[in-house]
């Protein structure tokens, strides 16, 4: 099945060539089972989606839609705090 390389910026594993030795579906996403985890003695599974073989890497970290979730987190938890002090008072 070839070599892939990891693309996760934070994955332990990160830059390192591995050799496939199969592939599995998971929902909907492909996972690759390599061999070279733990000092080379054990496999490793992968996501797609944190290889060479995944979508091509964004040039930045956060996306738009991660921005949105996180400013609705924010408010969600000021308004709560808002909340929270005006029953107080």
């Amino acid at each position: 099945m070839g070599y892939l390389t990891i693309t996760h910026p934070f994955h332990p594993l990160f830059g390192r060539r591995l050799p496939v030795l199969f592939t599995r579906k998971r929902a909907a996403a492909v996972v690759f089972v390599c061999e070279g985890g733990l000092a080379g003695r054990a496999t490793v599974s992968l996501a797609g989606s944190w290889t060479d073989r995944g979508p091509a890497p964004a040039a930045y970290r956060l996306s738009l839609e991660g921005l949105m979730v996180l400013d609705t987190l924010v408010a969600a938890i000021v308004d709560l705090r808002l909340r929270e002090a005006d029953h107080l008072v």
